[in-house]
């Protein structure tokens, strides 16, 4: 009997001291607020149906323009998206300079489909707060995001449209000027 009792209490006393996993918070549900310049670098992965392609990024957004440099996983630089007041252009090594209205007709190109990228800008920027959304048909989730300074910032998003997937894994954030 007293060793069923000295045995309760410790037990109890084990589980007072463990550690309980903190209830999350309603502002750790929320992204924001907003980074108006901001650098990302990470991977993405995109699946079409039997086709997958797996890349590096380096994103540099600031108002009014975008940069997205896509290399290999090996680091070989592969292509350069940006958009500015001008307009959008695509950079191929070893060809010419292509021109556009915006960021998904030249995604096209490399893709194959036209990925939302202009959308994507504010996502990744913090500038829509909340975790999911349809834009165009596409769905946008972020399914894990971090702390960035006084702020929440999306680490993976997946984006789903028929049998497109992307999905973006952000390794690092910076701010440039």
């Amino acid at each position: 009997m007293w060793r069923r009792l000295v045995w309760l209490v410790a037990v109890f006393a084990l589980t007072a001291c463990a550690e309980l996993s903190p209830m999350p918070n309603e502002a750790a549900l929320w992204l924001g607020p907003p980074l108006e310049r901001f650098t990302a670098d990470g991977r993405i992965s995109l699946r079409q149906g039997d086709r997958s392609d797996h890349l590096q990024f380096d994103w540099q957004h600031a108002p009014g323009k975008d940069v997205v440099l896509f290399s290999s996983p090996l680091g070989q630089g592969l292509a350069e998206l940006g958009r500015g007041s001008e307009g959008a252009w695509l950079r191929l090594p070893g060809k010419p300079e292509q021109r556009a209205a915006d960021l998904p007709s030249l995604a096209q190109q490399i893709f194959g489909v036209a990925l939302p990228l202009d959308t994507l800008t504010e996502w990744l920027g913090g500038a829509q707060p909340q975790l999911e959304g349809e834009v165009d048909g596409w769905r946008i989730a972020v399914t894990e995001s971090a702390p960035y300074r006084e702020r929440r910032l999306p680490r993976r998003i997946e984006i789903h449209r028929g049998e497109v997937e992307l999905k973006i894994l952000v390794n690092g954030w910076g701010e440039h000027d």
